[in-house]
C-alpha cells in the first residue's frame, strides 16, 4: 500500500503529527479500493500553488481538492468543472460512489472555537470497502487518533443516501468501526 502527498505528488514520509504539530495534520486523505492512501496535511497551507495554470493561495478544502483532481484525476473534466465552480461536494459524493474512503478535517483553527472543540475530522466509508482499504484504513488511524471527535459516517446505501453517523473520539474511531464491521459479519 502506498501513501502519496497528492499536493506534492511524491511518497508521503512525514512523521505522524501530534495534537501540537499542526503541519502535519492531515487536511483530505482519499483511500482508493486498492488501498493507496492520497494524502495532504495543513503544511500546504497558506502556500502559493498553481491550480490548473493559475496561482492560488491554499488554504481551504477546495484548493486541496481541485489539486487532488488536476493531479491525479487529469481526465476527469467532470470533477474539474464541479470544482472549478466552487462545488466541492459534488465530487466527494462522486468519489464515494467510486468506493473510497474519505477523511476530512473539519477542525476551526482560528479563535475560541478550537480551544472549545479541539481537533476533529469526518471519515466517510462506502458501502463496501475493500480489503485493502481496510488496511490502509489502520495506517490513517496512526494520524487521526489524537483528533478530539471524528464523525463517522457508514453509508448503507449512497443512492438513496442511507447512512449511520457516530460521532467518536480520534483514539477509537477506527477500532469501533472495524469492530462494527467484524459484528455484523462483514469482515
Amino acid at each position: 500500500m502506498q501513501m502519496i502527498d497528492f499536493m506534492n505528488q511524491n511518497d508521503y514520509t512525514k512523521e505522524i503529527g501530534t495534537t501540537e504539530n499542526r503541519k502535519t495534520h492531515p487536511k483530505f486523505v482519499l483511500i482508493r479500493p486498492d488501498g493507496t492512501i492520497l494524502y495532504s496535511d495543513l503544511s500546504n497551507d497558506e502556500k502559493m500553488i498553481s491550480i490548473f495554470g493559475k496561482e492560488e493561495k491554499c488554504m481551504e478544502h477546495r484548493q486541496y481538492i481541485t489539486k487532488l483532481i488536476e493531479n491525479f484525476f487529469p481526465d476527469r473534466t467532470d470533477l474539474k468543472e464541479k470544482v472549478l465552480q466552487g462545488n466541492i461536494f459534488a465530487p466527494i459524493y462522486d468519489f464515494l460512489k467510486e468506493g473510497d474512503i474519505i477523511f476530512n478535517n473539519t477542525t476551526t483553527y482560528e479563535g475560541p472555537t478550537f480551544f472549545l472543540h479541539g481537533i476533529h475530522g469526518q471519515l466517510l466509508i462506502p458501502e463496501n470497502p475493500t480489503e485493502s482499504q481496510i488496511e490502509a484504513l489502520k495506517v490513517l488511524d496512526a494520524y487521526i487518533n489524537y483528533f478530539k471527535t471524528i464523525e463517522v459516517k457508514e453509508y448503507q446505501d449512497l443512492e438513496k443516501n442511507i447512512k449511520v453517523t457516530y460521532f467518536e473520539n480520534g483514539a477509537v474511531a477506527v477500532k469501533n468501526f472495524l469492530d462494527r464491521r467484524q459484528e455484523y459479519g462483514r469482515h
